[in-house]
């Protein structure tokens, strides 16, 4: 027996303190009491320890890695404990032995210090396994839907629409050779006719929206700033206006923008400063935004990485999608693809964020089988003498 399980982290805040709720498991549900394992000022020195770019250190990108164990072992033995540990520890023996992914998901009350924990990095020292680098434990950031969320049906090729903004007083983006870089890693996917990638002349909100009305897209690809707007307390991404200037763009309008567009299913909101204000991350923020206004999943990476381990994150992930696999599955890969790249914890900086269950976001069409035409059947004709 094959199949998907879902196990349901519900993560919350309440008068009597922090709770975690499994929801729904194939070994049942349990709520315990729990205390976060940092503290806020503690979580932001840790994340921005493992947002630092390791460079060729192998003695650092090591450093990294045992960093990303401890801190996601903390998280895990303050989540996984009493009843929990024992759904967890069942689950995934019925998933083990039914040769099914067990698809982790974590969603959150009102409780936005929860939301800036690396959840990413959970990991299971009994197993010694990071729950989010395999493709039996898929982890994801979920939104719950208001309604059931289909596969849309597509011929291919799948279509990214990739928007590259890079405003006046803003550090220089390297445009040209970004653009050249990613089509590198992807070129192969045009040539087979499964994914093309096409980019937006003017990165301009404006011209967004535009493009969005002349042609289906699947796949919006932002590369760029994020910041913290000080008046809203939330991220915005930064396109360009007709000036070249910086236009700020909160995820709740361009979740809208893209949400109108039902062929669109998944940002990647790809930000090249990672600076965070009062431990919320803007990038991040824009991506959960994005995804509560309609989107049915969004992607968020920071992009203090070096260029090869970016580019095998974008090999892989979009090689698999292209493949019409579960975005969460394709996520888990394209980690792994960092990992064994440059070994450090770069694999865990991205959060996906999804309102869909199963991760199934395209399903390839399938034309009709030809109806034969009838078969005319000539009888014989004997003629009496």
């Amino acid at each position: 027996m094959t199949g998907d399980w879902i196990f349901d982290l519900f993560l919350d805040r309440t008068e009597d303190g922090y709770r975690a709720t499994v929801r729904s498991s194939p070994a049942g549900a349990a709520t315990i009491a729990f205390e976060p394992p940092f503290q806020r000022r503690e979580q932001y020195a840790v994340v921005q320890r493992l947002l630092a770019d390791p460079g060729e250190d192998e003695a650092q990108r090591s450093a990294q890695f045992v960093l990303a164990r401890e801190v996601g072992g903390k998280l895990f033995d303050a989540i996984f404990v009493g009843p929990i540990l024992e759904l967890w520890q069942e689950s995934w023996r019925l998933a083990y032995t039914s040769r099914a992914t067990l698809r982790v998901q974590v969603s959150f009350g009102d409780a936005p210090f929860l939301r800036t924990l690396p959840w990413e990095y959970l990991y299971d020292e009994t197993r010694e396994e990071f729950l989010a680098l395999s493709v039996h434990t898929p982890l994801i950031r979920r939104q719950t839907a208001a309604h059931a969320m289909r596969p849309l049906v597509v011929e291919p090729p799948l279509r990214v629409l990739v928007v590259m903004a890079g405003p006046e007083g803003y550090p220089p983006l390297a445009v040209g050779r970004d653009w050249r870089a990613l089509l590198d890693a992807v070129d192969y996917l045009a040539a087979e006719g499964r994914m093309v990638f096409e980019r937006l002349p003017r990165p301009t909100l404006l011209d967004l929206q535009r493009r969005l009305r002349q042609r289906n897209y699947h796949i919006l690809h932002f590369i760029g700033f994020a910041v913290h707007d000080p008046q809203t307390q939330s991220g915005v991404v930064v396109f360009e206006d007709e000036m070249g200037r910086g236009r700020a763009v909160s995820g709740e309008h361009l979740g809208k923008l893209l949400s109108d567009h039902f062929s669109l299913r998944l940002a990647m909101i790809e930000v090249r400063n990672a600076a965070r204000a009062g431990g919320i991350d803007p990038g991040a923020d824009v991506s959960e935004q994005v995804v509560r206004r309609g989107v049915p999943a969004a992607i968020y990476r920071p992009s203090k990485l070096r260029v090869r381990p970016s580019l095998a994150f974008f090999h892989e992930f979009y090689r698999m999608l292209a493949a019409f696999h579960p975005v969460d599955v394709a996520m888990a890969e394209a980690r792994r693809a960092i990992q064994l790249e440059e070994s450090g914890a770069g694999w865990g900086l991205s959060h996906l964020v999804s309102r869909v269950p199963d991760g199934r976001l395209f399903e390839r069409y399938v034309p009709p089988a030809p109806v034969p035409k009838p078969r005319l059947y000539m009888r014989s004709v004997l003629t009496k003498r």
